[in-house]
């Protein structure tokens, strides 16, 4: 369910750019680059890539997309480092950028300024239709924000019902310029229902790939007390309880990964109550002082860290989750000098590994003391060990006991995994990758064209309004036009 806008294109462009030329490493300058050439581009403040924008396959052999090649025509000569390439990449994208490549009738730069595809002839900037006074289609007003249309998608997606034939008269009879308020507050009655809040719910569902629970995992039994049979060995319920309460009741969001506090889901006359606790007695053992929200529970620990010295799978995973930056695809790279130091002895320092390697391990080293499984201990699991590394299946290796616990994220030194969830949750990347979890539920698509400056709009007040609480910002977008307008 991860959101990876491939309608926003910036630095899509550029691995575009940086695989067509030369050999197909990553090169990270092309990022910042693009940016400042096209700083008007949407994706630059997310700092998310999807290659399909330029290419149309990325394995061997790699081959491109109409702008995609467009880019690589215009490299004067093949680049063979990262300096040739930084000095002729913004030459490269100017040359291109007054171009139709797609032939859709507008020009890269227009596409890319957009936030269409400069190589996808059906992705286009929308053109402005003219409304008269009033246009309906067989059932809604197609040119101006219907309520009846936007409280059927609201119901259908929150509620996980269609609205009733009195609720649809009752909008109709709501003054159009009410309408969208009234959309708003059925909304928030839907969230209220277990189909929005409960096991298995909207919600819940979001968690999966976040938590991401394993098949092969017998299910614990659960209990109306918020305990489970079986939780011994692999209990996840946490992470689905302590994700849920931070998305309601106008909790704080950035709490799934600065919560000091574990969370139960109770059942009471049927229906799904979280209750913040300070401890889970046998089911979780984190120092509180040590406890980052949904990163360090004994099942992000157990699935993601195991024994590994240096957690590589944690820190991606936590990138992906929940700032929406996935390394596999190349997005959020930011390089760090020095790195990767290669401690673990992986032959990350490899060129063709050092381009996502320079930007993962320092995102790994605060998670580096956080152990997974005890190698002497199976029962052990999930806790917090300053000696992780020395008594680690490879503490033999004679860099490992170097590596440090200090690393970077977005650009910025951290100490300890606590700081780590800090800076991350401060960033627009956070605030982006939570509006996009629920831009899903209810577009099934991701922003693109005129819907990504509404998109931004979200994120902001989200931000700066709303104090990352997802309620209210939901409520935003329900009376936006990018909604309500079939």
């Amino acid at each position: 369910m991860r959101p990876s806008h491939p309608s926003l294109v910036a630095t899509a462009v550029v691995l575009t750019a940086l695989l067509s030329v030369g050999d197909a490493s990553a090169r990270p300058p092309a990022i910042q680059l693009f940016c400042e050439s096209y700083p008007d581009a949407r994706l630059c403040a997310a700092s998310r890539v999807d290659c399909s924008l330029c290419h149309t396959r990325t394995e061997s052999p790699v081959a491109w997309n109409a702008y995609g090649d467009d880019v690589r025509s215009a490299f004067s000569k093949p680049s063979t480092s990262d300096e040739t390439f930084a000095a002729a990449l913004p030459e490269a994208l100017a040359a291109v950028g007054d171009r139709d490549s797609d032939k859709d009738g507008a020009s890269n730069s227009d596409e890319i300024t957009s936030g269409t595809s400069p190589g996808d002839a059906t992705s286009a900037p929308a053109s402005e239709a003219a409304c008269g006074p009033a246009e309906f289609s067989a059932t809604y007003d197609v040119c101006r924000y219907d309520g009846r249309y936007a409280l059927r998608k609201v119901t259908l997606e929150a509620c996980g019902r269609s609205p009733t034939p009195a609720e649809l008269a009752a909008m109709a009879d709501t003054p159009p310029e009410l309408q969208p308020d009234a959309v708003a507050d059925a909304l928030t009655t839907c969230m209220q229902s277990e189909f929005w809040r409960g096991r298995d719910g909207v919600v819940w569902n979001i968690a999966h790939a976040k938590i991401r629970p394993t098949i092969f995992v017998a299910e614990p039994e659960e209990n109306t007390d918020g305990r489970y049979t079986g939780e011994e060995d692999f209990d996840y319920f946490p992470d689905y309880a302590l994700f849920v309460y931070t998305q309601i009741d106008g909790h704080d969001s950035r709490d799934l990964l600065n919560a000091r506090y574990y969370v139960q889901r109770l059942i009471v006359d049927g229906r799904s109550v979280y209750k913040p606790v300070d401890e889970l007695p046998g089911r979780q053992k984190m120092p509180t002082e040590r406890r980052a929200g949904m990163l360090t529970t004994r099942w992000f620990l157990l699935f993601n860290n195991m024994f590994t010295a240096l957690p590589r799978t944690a820190a991606a995973q936590a990138y992906r989750a929940y700032l929406g930056l996935d390394i596999a695809l190349g997005e959020g790279l930011r390089p760090v000098p020095g790195e990767p130091a290669d401690y673990d002895y992986k032959g990350v320092a490899a060129p063709t590994c050092a381009g996502c390697h320079s930007t993962l391990d320092p995102l790994s080293y605060p998670f580096s003391r956080y152990d997974g499984v005890t190698v002497t201990n199976l029962d052990e699991k999930g806790r917090y060990l300053p000696t992780r590394l020395e008594d680690s299946y490879e503490a033999s290796l004679p860099g490992v006991s170097a590596m440090p616990e200090a690393g970077m994220l977005l650009g910025e030194p951290v100490s300890s995994l606590t700081e780590w969830a800090e800076v991350a949750t401060s960033s627009q990347e956070f605030a982006s990758s939570r509006v996009s979890d629920y831009w899903q539920v209810f577009f099934h698509a991701e922003p693109s064209g005129a819907e990504l400056a509404t998109f931004d709009t979200l994120v902001q007040a989200f931000r700066t309004e709303h104090a990352f609480a997802i309620e209210p910002m939901l409520r935003d977008l329900v009376r936006t036009e990018a909604f309500g307008v079939p």
